[in-house]
């Protein structure tokens, strides 16, 4: 019998609950690669602790407590480096944004281990420039120096580690725009997906005598909720029909305006702010909601294709959703979805009503919606893709 080969997913992505949605994504991975038949494992980070899960295993590996967040990166790229010597690996697949100098010390170690392994780098948006045009301008709207310093850093360190990033990773893979190559690199551009089989089927028991609208922030700050908050005013403002309400999950730095706009449109009985919530929370959620929200506003950051992630886990719950971006296999004769411009204008929500209603007159839509995304949006599948692509 053939042994196993291994694939190390390397990522210092937190395990606090404001990262939870991309630890999902990375523990989705993950999986699909062991249903492809690798030995897979992948690492993230709790306080001053590295961990390695491999299934339902987990190992902790402790690094000095420190405040910088250099020095943090630094020492989990030595921890992962020797993870990688102890036990070489056949693919080390690296979570990034911008490149780093701690990127290309992980990437080092995993040829230096393994000549013949295969490294592979994500970047998760692309073009990611769009992203960091906004954080400078709203450094300097905000007076931040100290973060537009940093962020200035993170700019000048990509710059420097892209000129010699080819000589250890073989492939990039980007979520958002088609390139063929990246730093010299080739590059596959692949669809966000999900672990379909971990998130429940909704049992729809939203209230018939009014709409129900599901939005989660996670890390995003590009949403664009404030376009349903406009566009509910305007619906309410004629309203003779059916009540809308909208129900926000996430706490990151756009909750605050959210909540004072939602007050100063006199909406503060229809708009409710949740916090964050886990995986179980949110899989009821699903079932007292018509419809999820997915990004409004990509506009802001240049982006017009992209795969949230939300998105795919509102088509394996079967959740009907809306958006204003182009995604490759969600288009507008699905029965499941709704797509309006990617600009700045409020949202009619006339035109939810009427798509809910639609959705509501199938009761067989939710389990059609969880078929569509097992059959394109599979980790199993996505990571297939790479695989191939990569050799």
């Amino acid at each position: 019998m053939s042994q196993k080969k291994k694939l190390l997913y390397a990522a210092t992505v937190s395990t606090a609950m404001q990262y939870s949605g991309i630890l999902r994504k990375i523990a989705g991975q993950t999986a699909g690669m062991a249903r492809l038949g690798w030995k897979a494992s992948y690492t993230c980070v709790e306080e001053n602790c590295l961990l390695r899960r491999t299934g339902e295993q987990e190992e902790r590996f402790p690094f000095p407590a420190c405040t910088r967040w250099s020095e943090q990166q630094n020492h989990l790229a030595n921890a992962i480096g020797a993870l990688l010597e102890e036990d070489p690996c056949d693919m080390v697949y690296i979570k990034g944004f911008l490149t780093n100098p701690y990127h290309r010390m992980i990437a080092k170690a995993a040829k230096q281990a393994n000549p013949s392994c295969r490294v592979v780098f994500e970047v998760a948006t692309y073009p990611y420039w769009g992203e960091y045009k906004r954080f400078f301008r709203v450094d300097i709207q905000k007076k931040n120096l100290r973060a537009f310093l940093g962020h200035a850093k993170e700019v000048l360190q990509h710059a420097g580690t892209t000129i010699t990033f080819s000589r250890y990773v073989d492939t990039v893979v980007t979520f958002g725009e088609r390139t063929d190559s990246l730093w010299g690199i080739p590059a596959i551009n692949v669809d966000n997906g999900v672990e379909v089989d971990a998130i429940p089927l909704r049992e729809d028991r939203a209230p018939r005598d009014s709409i129900h609208l599901l939005g989660v922030v996670g890390t995003s700050v590009v949403h664009g909720y404030e376009r349903v908050l406009q566009g509910m005013q305007a619906y309410r403002d004629k309203e003779n029909g059916m009540p809308v309400f909208f129900r926000v999950v996430g706490n990151n730095e756009t909750i605050v305006d959210l909540k004072r706009m939602a007050a100063s449109l006199g909406l503060g009985d229809r708009v409710e702010f949740l916090g964050y919530k886990n995986a179980a929370e949110l899989a009821q959620l699903y079932c007292e909601s018509d419809v999820g929200i997915s990004p409004l506003a990509e506009y802001r950051v240049g982006l017009n294709r992209l795969s949230p992630l939300k998105s795919r886990e509102y088509l394996a719950a079967g959740l009907p959703l809306f958006f204003a971006y182009e995604d490759s296999l969600l288009t507008p004769d699905l029965p499941f979805v709704k797509i309006f411009p990617n600009d700045p204008s409020p949202i009619d929500i006339g035109q939810v009503v009427d798509f809910v209603s639609a959705c509501r007159s199938d009761p067989a839509l939710p389990e059609k919606e969880r078929r569509f995304a097992k059959e394109h949006f599979d980790w199993e599948i996505i990571m297939k893709q790479i695989l191939d692509f990569t050799g």
